[in-house]
């Protein structure tokens, strides 16, 4: 029983939504001198590729990659935001830290 309790715990822990992941570290937080516009085109199919229900979406300083799924919610984030210094600073975070690092390769491979 106390298996069975413990279980179920730890999958409604998992379950995360997109600001409680930004409210932890980010697992990569790099710069780039690439504009968000070029990192997005760059790095949105990418993160299709790695889960079909990633949605990208514009915001007020550059965009917001979500990828997630129907029982764990957001599995990955990437923000991409205009840099004071110019280019675009990119982080992104994730539920599983070291093993979700394919979401960071991506991000890395359009810096």
């Amino acid at each position: 029983m106390k298996k069975i309790i413990l279980s179920i715990f730890i999958f409604l822990q998992m379950g995360c939504s997109v600001s409680s992941l930004e409210e932890q570290k980010p697992i990569l937080s790099e710069h780039s001198t690439k504009t968000v516009d070029e990192v997005n085109r760059c790095l949105a199919p990418k993160w299709v590729e790695l889960r079909s229900s990633s949605s990208s979406i514009p915001t007020e300083s550059g965009y917001k990659i979500t990828a997630s799924d129907d029982i764990f919610g957001a599995l990955s984030v990437v923000n991409i935001d205009k840099s004071e210094a110019g280019g675009s600073d990119v982080k992104v975070y994730a539920v599983a830290k070291g093993w979700n690092d394919h979401w960071a390769t991506a991000a890395r491979s359009c810096l």
